[in-house]
């Protein structure tokens, strides 16, 4: 699973089963999976592809973890969009209903923004991806009969 993109309206999301490229509007998204009694607020879930309908959760990086080993690669790239995307939603109040403020106690939601020098830096062209040729998803396999 992996984002491509990211818009002031949209994101663009490349399916992991399929290979299709989906705009997903940001006003569709929400941080936040229930689990059992908890809510995840690291996790934003995908709606489901349009041409398998299969699903897919971002994961936001946990606020320990440690620099990307390889600056600049794909997987570096798309950790800095999934952490921006998630902060968009954050700050636009698009989180599940359970981390919502109820009674002024809301729940403190952790978010990594992109500073202005990481946006200069790593997405000098706007907040996109070009996948490498050898990064490129691959088509699902045909049995052969």
């Amino acid at each position: 699973m992996a984002i491509h993109e990211v818009t002031t309206e949209d994101v663009l999301q490349r399916c992991a089963r399929c290979g299709s490229g989906n705009r997903l509007s940001l006003d569709a998204l929400e941080v936040g999976v229930a689990r059992r009694e908890d809510v995840d607020d690291g996790l934003v879930q995908l709606p489901p592809c349009p041409a398998c309908r299969s699903t897919e959760f971002l994961i936001r990086a946990a606020e320990s973890e440690p620099e990307h080993p390889a600056p600049g690669s794909f997987g570096h790239l798309h950790r800095l969009l999934v952490g921006h995307l998630h902060a968009e939603l954050v700050q636009r109040g698009r989180l599940h209903t359970a981390l919502k403020p109820k009674g002024g106690s809301a729940r403190h939601v952790v978010t990594h923004p992109l500073t202005q020098e990481a946006r200069e830096r790593w997405f000098p062209q706007g907040l996109r991806i070009e996948m490498p040729p050898d990064e490129q998803p691959r088509a699902p396999e045909e049995s052969s009969q």
